[in-house]
């Protein structure tokens, strides 16, 4: 079951439970503490965990600091307050007879507060994991921010007996330079390596999941006429069933011709298809050293979101005199440290550019930017399994930055997600004090109280539901 419920590797997914969840829930409790004591609230409990009570751990001032078994993040109990709500009358005075067992000499309730002074209580958990977060960003900017120093080229296909197939290039080899230097795209690196007509050429490649970059020195020479590179279409996937399916091709042929003619790119084979809807064609089909062609007939109607072959493509590149069919690769990158100064904009930016693509979400579905599926709600499960895929990379690539970017990101989710107007949250809560100040008086305890309760009801349901969406489908399927 664990392997469902957090993620391909379990341990990854619980180490990140504790690594990120908890301490951002006890980070955020701790800046409400820290305002309640700074507005002269009276702090009856600090509680790392939820009930039932381990352990008291020591008593500061009138607070008690708890251990509890539930380990779920931590609370804060002031005086007058629950973990949601504001407490009645008789509850309010059985705190303070609490307090007043300790030998606190004053104490005031949360409603015994200014209201600017409440919000502030309030809203200061949220504010705890937004500084949090701009610490987190700028430490990474001070690591190290990544910039592109160039392109890559991956290779499809190479031809036998041709000087790079003799030098060792391999399928999937992904080339990263020529001579010790970048290139900023697939024509530059074609260019310079035609230029090195029987001069000695150096690549340094990426093989499959080998850490260490390969090395391989080859001679270039002029097989023929220089006849310039052809675009074909590389199949990146293949429906079941589908007519590509039961034609046999599979993800990583090539198309080369339709109907006997060389196509001219992954636009031209696309418009082929369309035009030929309902009718028997020939695709070629370039796999490994092997052309063949396959018979098929595009279907004119196909299920939404198939295209009529069943296949998706992505587009490939041919050059006659190197022998390679390629497309581009990724973009490389480095890492380099920034000022203290670049490093705090950095900082701010980042959370102002996660809270706004937050925000943005509803309007990106209903445009249909983003998918239901993408969108998708994210559980205390879902998150773990995220954490525990950045936490692997992070120990894989050796690099922090990975797992703190994760931490800063959800830190100021959470403190998003607590601001909102929605009852039994802080903004929920700073909402009714919001109605206090427009009407002068306060709502009855009583009153908001049974709408916290209702909210609170309602976000544990939805919880579940989440949970239970993460477990059976896990939200690393979509990172895959």
């Amino acid at each position: 079951m664990l392997d469902f419920l957090l993620g391909n590797d379990p341990l990854s997914g619980i180490v990140a439970f504790f690594l990120v969840l908890i301490p951002l829930i006890l980070i955020h409790e701790l800046g409400h503490f820290i305002a309640a004591k700074l507005v002269g609230i009276t702090v009856l409990e600090f509680g790392i965990g939820f009930p039932p009570r381990m352990a008291k751990l020591f008593t500061w001032h009138e607070t008690e600091f708890t251990l509890n078994w539930l380990p779920l993040g931590g609370f804060v109990r002031p005086l007058g307050d629950d973990l949601v709500r504001p407490l009645d009358e008789e509850s309010v005075e059985k705190d303070r007879t609490e307090a007043l067992n300790r030998h606190v000499q004053q104490t005031k309730s949360v409603n015994e507060v200014s209201p600017l002074r409440r919000i502030f209580f309030m809203a200061a958990g949220a504010l705890a994991n937004f500084i949090l977060a701009f610490f987190l960003f700028a430490l990474i900017a001070l690591m190290g921010i990544p910039e592109p120093i160039g392109s890559s080229v991956e290779v499809i296909h190479v031809a036998p007996q041709s000087p790079l197939a003799e030098a060792g290039v391999q399928e999937g080899d992904v080339i990263l330079t020529l001579n010790g230097q970048h290139f900023q795209d697939t024509q530059e690196f074609l260019t310079e390596l035609h230029n090195l007509d029987e001069e000695t050429a150096t690549l340094t490649l990426q093989r499959g999941d080998e850490r260490e970059p390969l090395t391989l020195t080859f001679t270039p020479s002029r097989t023929g006429e220089q006849r310039g590179a052809g675009s074909y279409a590389q199949i990146a996937g293949v429906v079941p069933d589908a007519p590509a399916d039961q034609a046999g091709i599979k993800p990583g042929d090539v198309v080369i011709a339709f109907n006997g003619k060389t196509i001219s790119g992954m636009d031209d084979f696309r418009d082929l298809t369309q035009a030929n809807a309902g009718k028997e064609v020939t695709v070629t089909i370039q796999r490994g050293d092997e052309l063949f062609d396959v018979s098929l007939t595009p279907r004119l109607n196909p299920p939404e979101g198939q295209g009529a072959m069943g296949i998706v493509i992505w587009p490939a590149f041919g050059d006659a005199e190197t022998g390679l069919i390629y497309r581009e690769g990724f973009v490389q990158e480095t890492y380099v440290p920034q000022p203290l100064g670049t490093a705090l904009r950095f900082g701010f930016e980042r959370i102002g550019f996660v809270i706004s693509t937050t925000a943005s979400i509803p309007s990106q579905l209903i445009s249909g930017a983003l998918s239901p599926e993408e969108a998708r709600p994210v559980s205390i499960v879902g998150v773990s399994q995220i954490g525990g895929v950045a936490l692997q990379q992070s120990i894989e690539e050796g690099r922090p930055a990975v797992i703190l970017n994760f931490i800063a990101m959800i830190s100021v989710a959470l403190g998003f997600f607590n601001l909102l107007p929605l009852p039994a949250l802080d903004g929920g809560r700073i909402l009714f004090v919001l109605i206090e100040i427009v009407r002068g008086r306060p709502i009855a305890p009583e009153r908001e109280g049974v709408v916290h309760l209702v909210g609170l009801a309602l976000l544990l349901s939805l919880s579940v539901v989440f949970i239970l969406n993460d477990v059976l489908n896990p939200i690393t399927n979509l990172l895959r």
